[in-house]
């Protein structure tokens, strides 16, 4: 299953000629990114991150329901077999799919296939957890403002 979630890296790589290195890149985490590789990543893909998501959702928008199940079904999969913890090209369909459904399928599927997710995953990822405690924050600040 972990060639169809590289078809996402590959078919961005096509349509916007990336090199073989810049593909690989997508089909890594940030934290496994050698120090020359997150150069090339910030340089060179993470400006362009913008045209990527467009393909995709231009591509995601053509899909029929199943068609949208299997790219769900392929990113969750793809998650499952990393611990929960995505790569560059899962991130960008996450965004295109809406990352709150791909974590509460993800955290389902993990949950009923008994598998362990890494730290923080099952909550969403670490941006959900400071995205929780910024909206906690700011009740707490309104609260103490009246």
């Amino acid at each position: 299953m972990e060639i169809l979630s590289r078809e996402f890296a590959v078919a961005i790589g096509k349509q916007f000629r990336l090199n073989e290195q810049e593909v690989a890149l997508l089909g890594k985490n940030i934290r496994q990114l050698s120090r020359l590789e997150r150069r090339t990543y910030f340089e060179q893909l993470k400006p362009r991150e913008r045209e990527f998501k467009l393909f995709l959702k231009e591509k995601y928008a053509l899909l029929d329901e199943g068609g949208r199940q299997k790219w769900m079904d392929t990113t969750v999969q793809s998650l499952l077999e990393k611990g929960g913890d995505p790569d560059l090209a899962d991130s960008l369909v996450m965004d295109v799919i809406g990352r709150l459904q791909v974590y509460k399928s993800l955290r389902e599927r993990a949950e009923n296939e008994g598998i362990r997710l890494k730290a923080l995953t099952n909550f969403g990822g670490l941006s959900m957890v400071l995205f929780l405690v910024v909206i906690i924050t700011a009740v707490v600040l309104y609260l103490t403002g009246r």
